[in-house]
């Protein structure tokens, strides 16, 4: 697996300028989901035009499905703290596609807050496998490895030597989506070049990855605003189905 950079698109308080390529008429939709991944900030609210693609959102969490959204150009895309859907912490007025999936993820602290906006690749996987992109969303764990194994694999047997899957990942940086087979994996991140220091590891058991489905992964700091203050990092696994009846399209 390749990391891949892709744009990461700042917004600055209040006001940003984002775009997105694509087409459509303001008759037509397009689909949205959104991922809170800024330690420290509140539970947000998110509206594209006068839609709500997301209500009072809680840090390491995303929409369960997609939200119909309009499509077309200049659709104004908001996000504001949860309850307060006056004032802007973010705005940009985007330019959606007909039919097209979207993520929108909320990154870094609040005070350096910041979205990217990914283009999400439905078209099913081939028979027998399932498709599965990472996000590297924790501003403070700096460059990563990451290895996606059979459960119960050691990293460090000099006997074994494992590869990771992404090496020197960075903060920001979406992979694409790739096609793994279906099954049960455990996935590790770890400090890059060093297997032995472990910040994520999803447990031995595995985690199951079934045929067909499309899934995302984001690497989230510890939540600052917990009850003691978190201490541990974590993986938020998310499954990116399209609508029933919707053609995805790229």
């Amino acid at each position: 697996m390749k990391s891949h950079f892709k744009t990461l698109l700042s917004l600055g308080v209040a006001a940003a300028a984002l775009a997105f390529t694509g087409c459509g008429g303001t008759s037509s939709y397009s689909y949205v989901k959104f991922v809170h991944a800024s330690p420290g900030a509140p539970n947000v609210d998110v509206k594209v035009g006068s839609t709500f693609a997301a209500q009072n959102a809680a840090y390491g969490t995303a929409t369960a499905s997609y939200t119909k959204v309009p499509a077309g150009m200049n659709e104004k895309v908001q996000v504001f703290a949860a309850g307060k859907d006056t004032t802007a912490v973010l705005s940009a007025s985007q330019t959606l596609a007909k039919n097209q999936y979207y993520t929108v993820l909320a990154l870094n602290t609040p005070a350096n807050l910041s979205a990217a906006i990914e283009n999400d690749d439905l078209t099913a996987p081939t028979s027998g496998n399932c498709k599965l992109r990472v996000v590297h969303g924790s501003p403070s764990a700096g460059a990563v490895d990451v290895y996606v194994t059979a459960p119960g694999v050691s990293l460090t047997d000099p006997n074994n030597p494992v590869k990771p899957v992404l090496t020197n990942f960075m903060f920001g940086t979406v992979t694409p989506y790739l096609q793994v087979p279906a099954g049960a994996y455990e996935v590790r991140v770890t400090v890059a070049g060093n297997p032995s220091a472990v910040a994520i590891d999803t447990g031995a058991t595995g985690v199951p990855l079934m045929a067909g489905n499309i899934y995302t992964a984001i690497a989230l700091d510890p939540n600052p605003s917990s009850n003691p203050p978190g201490t541990a990092f974590s993986l938020l696994l998310t499954q990116d189905q399209p609508v029933a009846g919707v053609m995805p399209t790229m």
